[in-house]
């Protein structure tokens, strides 16, 4: 019950905290950059018949995504356990 309305206190806050987020209007990278980034990939697709970068590039977002969820899996559990009366 107590750590029902900690989480809820917690979340009301952290809408607070965002609002000014959501005020913000949308942003978008300029066409310069895009066609820069887009040329960069064409350079990038030569090597790809010796090294596959495209593949190495997604194995290693894939790996940081799991090893960040297991990361922030461990500082909540953490959190959670030093509130007295929780097992």
């Amino acid at each position: 019950m107590i750590s029902y309305w900690l989480v809820k206190i917690l979340l009301g806050i952290l809408a607070l905290i965002t609002i000014p987020l959501k005020l913000l209007p949308v942003a978008t990278l300029s066409v310069d950059l895009t066609g820069t980034l887009a040329q960069a990939g064409n350079y990038l697709a030569l090597f790809d018949i010796f090294l596959p970068l495209g593949t190495m590039f997604t194995v290693f977002g894939i790996i940081l995504t799991v090893e960040g969820g297991y990361f922030t899996y461990k500082g909540v559990k953490w959190v959670y356990n030093k509130i007295p009366g929780i097992n």
